[in-house]
């Protein structure tokens, strides 16, 4: 046998190593004109991927079985392929009217008979794991990207495998983002499709730029449409290299980096990373966010401006993996809501608001934001701004977040500029922090409509809420003073008014359905502001005096409740958060006590230098007014009918009552009294009452030690025994005050004394010379404040003090050997 084959290849080609000459010439020839017969094939780095130019083949077979659909496996995509390799077909679109043909291993999915086919991006959409085919879509990206761009983020997991054709158009809409979807499957030649070019694209998610099969024809010149694409042949699955599409929409993001901020700002280095974040100012000036000590998003950096300002850092590495801006105030919300959903499981979200983004902000972004910890997005109105950090996968609440509104005029509000150190590790919070809360849009309808409430609709203070303050100790919740109604009669000042109502509404234990405010009807905005506190109102003819409005209202009031007690707050007038609590102390012994008219939260001696006992309350024969609880028995029998008599001045001129009787009135005022403003000289002495510094209690919860002894029998007994045990003042001390003008100086602490004093004039000038060398008040033709039985307590650099005239019953306490300043 082995001779007979050397016979017949030496005779015929003249021995073996011509014929392995003429094998080489034949395998090199054969090489030629396969690849001047698939001149248009596209072959993989290995020798896996094969397409060829359908439209080139001699046998014309293929178009005959596709539009008969001759059912057999690899002559109805019109190539035969290896096994583990993916037959197909695809023809793009002719013109606006024949609509493209995909085929996939044997069967034709999509096609004009099908009718699935339409304008823009058809594709056809396989499995990468079972190689099945998962859906059949159709993308208009002439009129808009965006449901190819919310599929492809939202739909289309990792290692999806398309097939894709054009019809018609496909360039007008498809901007940068969808682009970049596309080469997150291996596009490279996307960029280059204009006005109705042909394109195709077999292509997988997760595949490196470039390893797709893809085609373009362009539209030549006199041409309405490109020619169409007609491709055929073998893929295999996965299509090329693969890598988490995550990564490779960050490398192809082309995130540039901007300035440098050292610590972005801190003044220490961060054990974590260091961050700042800035709303920028009004329209004018952009926002920016660092990470790193470098600038992600500023002026000219990655497109900072208006809207939602987003940086996405990578949690294990915190390298910004995407940045993008989504102008809310343009157009709506849906891309960020796609974007957002598409973030991975960890990733670390940082987002700032600039100029406004609440126009076009939807309920699917904000719900998107809520889920990654935000607690307060869903707040935003117009120009709000906002700042937020938080993470894909939060569990709670996030701690990085602030809130500043816009004033309800529409003005700018406060910019937010905040450098802060990101821990390793995310805090998930179980309760939402407080933000400043939520808009008060029924105080900002009331601020826009009325003027001159300047402080009250403050812009940083215009969404402060208005609700009553609960009560600390629920055991006292049943107290006579929490059911007892309040009357507030504001004069002129609308911020005066309104400092009012929110001091009364901060009062532990308030019952905002029990206080009234006096409304004259030439000021109907009390009325509305009285509303906004859910108070009540009554409504006053129009007087000229304050004094008149005071009595109308005193009077209506009555007559319009059957309490047993009722509390009176006149104009401008600040109450401390104690007030309700100082009162409901003082109760019980007005309840044991008929000799006691009511009770006044102002001390008019309350001055800084002359009070400062805050558990002590004492029995004073003025009516102090401003701030205090009358009884109802001494309205009806001293009052009623006759408060053009009795009451016809301010109450700090002093009421005249017929019968006797005294007010508890603290040592610490309870409240605060707004310096009077007075264009008359004859009010001057009222500068000696409200513009020298007092002391108020500012605190809540302050208790009064002699509250069981202030009925009147047990208030005396305690008093003289008081005065027995003091000491006599040193006369000496007055020395100086009596020859010049100066106060007295005491080196004592901790001391009770006891001054007795000649009181024989009228006029009382010992007695006002006394009070004006211990900074009390004493003004002529006044009448002194604060007296009980012609004597004076109060407290002065921590000593207690004891002004007793000679016309008081406890002067016949002093014993002969104490002198008495004449």
């Amino acid at each position: 046998m082995w001779r007979k084959s050397k016979r017949f290849v030496t005779a015929n080609f003249g021995g073996w190593k011509p014929l392995a000459i003429w094998i080489l010439i034949a395998l090199g020839i054969s090489f030629l004109l396969l690849r001047i017969n698939q001149k248009d094939s596209k072959d993989d780095l290995n020798g896996n991927l094969r397409v060829w130019d359908a439209s080139g083949r001699r046998d014309k077979a293929i178009h005959k079985e596709i539009q008969t659909y001759i059912p057999e496996a690899d002559s109805v995509c019109g190539t035969s392929c290896l096994s583990g390799q993916k037959s197909f077909y695809v023809k793009t679109g002719s013109g606006k009217d024949v609509g493209p043909t995909i085929c996939y291993e044997g069967k034709i999915y999509m096609s004009d008979k099908e009718k699935n086919v339409g304008r823009g991006l058809n594709m056809l959409v396989i499995d990468g794991d079972t190689h099945n085919v998962r859906d059949m879509k159709t993308f208009d990206t002439y009129t808009s990207d965006q449901s190819f761009r919310q599929y492809a983020q939202m739909e289309m997991k990792e290692k999806t495998v398309v097939i894709i054709a054009s019809f018609d158009e496909i360039s007008f809409s498809l901007r940068d983002e969808a682009k970049t979807w596309l080469k997150v499957m291996g596009a490279s030649q996307i960029d280059k499709v204009a006005f109705r070019d042909s394109y195709v694209l077999i292509g997988q998610r997760g595949l490196k730029q470039g390893h797709a099969v893809e085609f373009i024809n362009s539209m030549k010149e006199n041409e309405e449409y490109a020619a169409p694409l007609e491709k055929k042949g073998c893929f295999p699955i996965p299509v090329g290299p693969l890598e988490d599409s995550s990564k490779l929409l960050a490398s192809l993001k082309d995130i540039k980096m901007g300035s440098e901020l050292k610590n972005c700002g801190l003044e220490t280095a961060c054990e974590g990373t260091p961050i700042q974040v800035f709303t920028g100012d009004t329209d004018s000036v952009m926002p920016h966010i660092c990470v790193g000590g470098k600038m992600v998003m500023e002026k000219d950096v990655n497109n900072a401006g208006r809207g939602f300002n987003v940086v996405v850092l990578d949690n294990e590495s915190r390298i910004p993996k995407f940045v993008n801006r989504f102008d809310t105030y343009a157009a709506d919300s849906i891309d960020m809501e796609e974007f957002l959903k598409g973030l991975h499981e960890g990733d670390i979200v940082i987002a700032v608001i600039n100029d406004d983004a609440s126009k076009q902000l939807k309920q699917g972004a904000i719900k998107e934001m809520n889920s990654l910890g935000s607690s307060a997005i869903q707040n935003l109105g117009f120009r709000d701004i906002w700042y937020f950090i938080g993470q894909k996968g939060i569990k709670g609440y996030s701690e990085f977040e602030e809130i500043s509104f816009a004033s309800y005029d529409g003005e700018w509000p406060k910019q937010i500029k905040k450098s802060l150190c990101l821990p390793r590790t995310l805090r998930s919070l179980k309760v939402a922090p407080k933000l400043g809360g939520k808009r008060n849009l029924e105080k900002r309808e009331f601020c826009k409509l009325n003027d001159g409430y300047s402080e009250f609709c403050d812009t940083q203070r215009v969404d402060d809420k208005l609700e009553p303050a609960p009560l600390e100790d629920k055991g006292t919740e049943n107290d006579e003073i929490y059911k007892t109604p309040i009357l507030i009669i504001p004069g002129l000042d609308h911020n005066a008014l309104a400092r009012t109502l929110e001091t009364t509404l901060i009062q532990p234990g308030i019952k905002p359905e029990l206080v009234t405010v006096a409304v004259d009807e030439q000021t109907p905005d009390h009325g509305q502001l009285a509303t906004l506190f859910k108070f009540q109102n009554i409504s006053l003819a129009s007087v000229a005096r304050y004094e008149d409005k005071m009595n109308s209202a005193i009077e209506k009031f009555f007559s319009q409740t059957n309490s047993k007690y009722v509390i009176v707050i006149e104009e401008e007038i600040v109450l401390t958060p104690d007030f309700l609590h100082f009162l409901s102390q003082c109760l019980p012994a007005l309840e044991a006590d008929d000799s006691l008219f009511g009770v006044s939260a102002f001390n008019y001696n309350g001055f800084e230098t002359t009070s400062g006992d805050k558990t002590r309350v004492n029995r004073m024969e003025d009516f102090p007014g401003l701030a205090f609880l009358l009884k109802r028995s001494v309205y009806e029998s001293q009052m009623k009918s006759k408060m053009d008599k009795c009451c016809q001045q301010r109450s700090w001129d002093s009421w005249t009552l017929k019968q006797s009787g005294e007010m508890l009135v603290p040592d610490v005022s309870r409240v605060f009294r707004l310096p009077y403003q007075s264009a008359s000289d004859d009010d001057s002495y009222l500068e000696n009452l409200f513009y020298q510094p007092r002391l108020t209690i500012t605190e809540y919860g302050a208790k009064i030690k002699n509250v069981n002894s202030l009925k009147s029998s047990l208030y005396e007994d305690e008093l003289k025994k008081e005065i027995k045990a003091s000491k006599p003042f040193p006369l000496k001390e007055l020395e100086k005050c009596s020859s010049k003008t100066e106060t007295v100086e005491l080196q004592s602490k901790g001391s009770t004394f006891t001054l007795y004093f000649s009181d024989k004039d009228k006029d009382r000038k010992v007695f006002r010379k006394l009070c004006k060398c211990f900074e009390l008040y004493s003004s002529a033709g006044k009448p002194l404040k604060g007296l009980h039985k012609n004597s004076l307590r109060f407290y002065y650099k921590e000593n207690t003090i004891f002004l007793i005239a000679s016309t008081s019953p406890y002067f016949e306490i002093r014993s002969e050997d104490i002198a008495v300043y004449e």
